[in-house]
């Protein structure tokens, strides 16, 4: 079970190296004005991720959405089926690590 949560955890942090890397590629390519779009479209994909899956994890550690984002604009709202998504998957991950166990 342990192993799991560091599993995710270490997961979402390759997650967001990977984003940094992306939105610096992003900007260079504006800097020399190189087309750059499919790669903006490709950072906001990975952000979206991101974002929906630290809420998942957060979820399920037992933490209130209100906590994980205190203020969020009307429009920008997470799409809470996609969080559902990840939080399945995160559970199943724990529930067959625990029937290994048993």
């Amino acid at each position: 079970m342990n192993s799991v949560k560091i599993q995710i955890k270490e997961e979402l942090k390759q997650l967001a190296k990977d984003l940094r890397i992306q939105k610096n590629l992003f900007k260079s390519k504006q800097r020399t004005g190189t087309d750059g779009w499919s790669d903006l479209r490709e950072t906001y994909l990975m952000k979206k991720e991101y974002r929906h899956k630290h809420i998942a994890r957060c979820l399920l550690r037992g933490t209130p959405y209100e906590l994980i984002e205190a203020k969020v604009r009307e429009d920008n709202k997470p799409d809470m089926d996609l969080v559902e998504k990840f939080k399945a998957e995160y559970q199943a991950r724990f529930e067959e690590v625990s029937n290994e166990q048993v």
